[in-house]
């Protein structure tokens, strides 16, 4: 579906299992100049509410944030990211009261956003999770959904080296931090993907890698934009296959038993 036929507003939402992949996608549609994409903002998340209890959430989600991440790129090498994040989600409280000071919807979101972006013929957000609320969003005509999947043995690999260093004293670390978990969640995130394929997006993150030129201007069709925008520099070349080096026997043979057939599937065992 190339979207330029449906004209060039719209709201985009990237999605896929934690480490694979969403963070260089949102990267690279963020350094396209008509994109812009926020980071883990959750702003999509609380549609529907009042903007008194939409604007609690939103305060709330800065609250577990902090300076753990930066929800707007412009601020993502600053030193003083706990202000910036505060500024960030008070600018766009009052773009969203100024708009609409009733229910929040996504006509109001995607009004803030482009008020704080203007160069932006497409705003959008990076929310892994968001895979697992496809039955939610597919349905609203607003949203475009793009989605990565990469191979399971890197993604469990990846992510418990997350959850036992980096993510060790989140509350989120507790679903993730063995095999068996990782394993389970990225099977469930496949069956998703794979329901709702074709109001779908879905890049394979080694294709990515491999042949950037030929994804990102599958991409850039698909979002009507101009393929020369992507900056291929932020994609690495280095990283597939690291499971090799990360996981265990024990954790290797754990995650083939629980996702081993979705992986054949998928063309990543021969």
């Amino acid at each position: 579906m190339n979207l330029l036929k449906i004209g060039k507003n719209m709201v985009l939402l990237i999605g896929g299992h934690q480490r694979s992949g969403t963070t260089l996608l949102r990267n690279l549609c963020d350094s396209h100049h008509d994109i812009t994409v926020t980071n883990e903002f959750g702003n999509f998340l609380a549609i529907g509410r009042s903007y008194k209890r939409y604007s609690l959430f939103m305060l709330k989600r800065w609250r577990r944030v902090r300076n753990k991440r930066a929800f707007d790129s412009s601020y993502a090498n600053k030193r003083i990211k706990i202000l910036n994040n505060l500024l960030f989600v008070m600018r766009y409280l009052f773009k969203i009261f100024k708009h609409n000071r009733g229910t929040v919807d996504i006509n109001d979101i995607e009004a803030a956003l482009r008020s704080i972006f203007p160069h932006a013929i497409i705003v959008g957000e990076k929310w892994p999770g968001i895979v697992f609320l496809l039955d939610k969003f597919i349905e609203t005509n607003n949203f475009f959904l793009l989605m990565i999947y990469r191979d399971c043995r890197d993604v469990v690999s990846s992510t418990l080296k997350q959850a036992r260093t980096n993510w060790r004293r989140m509350t989120f670390a507790k679903k993730v931090d063995t095999a068996d978990k990782v394993a389970e969640r990225w099977v469930r995130t496949i069956e998703s993907m794979e329901r709702h394929k074709d109001k779908l997006h879905i890049i394979r993150y080694e294709d990515l890698v491999e042949n950037p030129k030929q994804e990102l201007e599958s991409l850039s069709w698909w979002l009507g934009v101009n393929p020369a925008g992507f900056s291929e520099k932020k994609i690495r070349y280095t990283s597939i296959g690291k499971y090799k080096k990360g996981l265990s026997d024990e954790e290797l043979e754990i995650v083939m038993n629980i996702a081993g057939s979705t992986m054949a599937r998928l063309g990543y065992l021969s």
